[in-house]
């Protein structure tokens, strides 16, 4: 079974495909996303209430109405396979976890390549592995479920891991020489985060070396523009050199060395994975 939530929520199972819609309503589908985001790991019944119902909204039994959620899951899922049902939505003390054995999570197989390319030291395997990364991206995490509190920190913190894995991306086609390939990852990393200014800076360099410096000029006033107005901030003074090395003609080659060293990997700190 793969479970897919880095967009709309996904399941596959063998030739069926659920989607939001498809598991017994919204409460039962809000248990799976908890039961996924939790890794495997139990979730409390009292952690299941409080994300799905607001303070002094609870049903008068709380344990009784999950277990209907639950079974209403199972059904939906497995339909009559009650063994498998039980097997993979376990019931525990007071708690319920998702048994991962035979499923495959997205996330999961982000969090292993974005590793494997934080530990890589050749450029080409990072760029293997960050693409196939990106690549599972479909929309923010649980986008269907946009206006629930619960999921908005994981939906954050995902954003920013794909924002840096572009950002990533466009540093290490530059420093392979494929300037348009760099640029269009800067630019899908400004559509994660419009106040990043490395990727501002990303976008300047590689305009700089195709000699679009009119592309230059307004990559910088866009970035000066955004901070100012949304921010009320001015440039970063690394943002600030790099235009000053570029209106003093430096090579392409001497920007790269002074700000973009190696290792390019700087992303953030993950739960320990494999990558096959």
């Amino acid at each position: 079974m793969d479970i897919l939530i880095l967009g709309l929520l996904l399941v596959r199972d063998a030739e069926r495909l659920f989607g939001p819609g498809d598991l017994g309503g919204v409460k039962p589908r809000q248990v799976l996303e908890l039961l996924v985001l939790a890794r495997g790991h139990a979730v409390s019944t009292e952690a299941i209430a409080a994300a799905l119902w607001a303070e002094g909204r609870e049903p008068h039994n709380v344990t009784a109405t999950l277990n209907t959620y639950v079974c209403v899951l199972r059904r939906s899922l497995f339909g009559s396979c009650r063994d498998r049902a039980r097997r993979t939505i376990v019931t525990g003390p007071g708690a319920y976890r998702l048994d991962l054995e035979g499923i495959t999570l997205d996330v999961a197989r982000f969090d292993d390549l974005v590793l494997a390319a934080q530990r890589s030291p050749e450029r080409p395997h990072r760029i293997r592995l960050l693409t196939e990364a990106v690549g599972l991206y479909r929309g923010p995490l649980l986008e269907h479920a946009r206006y629930d509190e619960w999921v908005q920190e994981e939906r954050t913190s995902y954003e920013d891991r794909m924002t840096r894995a572009h950002l990533d991306l466009a540093r290490d086609w530059l420093g392979e020489g494929d300037r348009l390939t760099s640029l269009r990852h800067a630019e899908l990393a400004l559509r994660h985060d419009r106040y990043s200014e490395e990727a501002y800076r990303l976008i300047m360099v590689a305009n700089y070396d195709l000699g679009h410096h009119d592309a230059v000029r307004r990559a910088l006033e866009r970035c000066r523009t955004v901070l100012d107005r949304d921010l009320g901030v001015g440039l970063s003074p690394e943002t600030s050199r790099l235009a000053a090395c570029m209106q003093a003609r430096n090579c392409t080659a001497d920007l790269l060395e002074r700000f973009y060293p190696q290792p390019a990997i700087r992303v953030p700190a993950l739960a320990e994975g494999s990558v096959a």
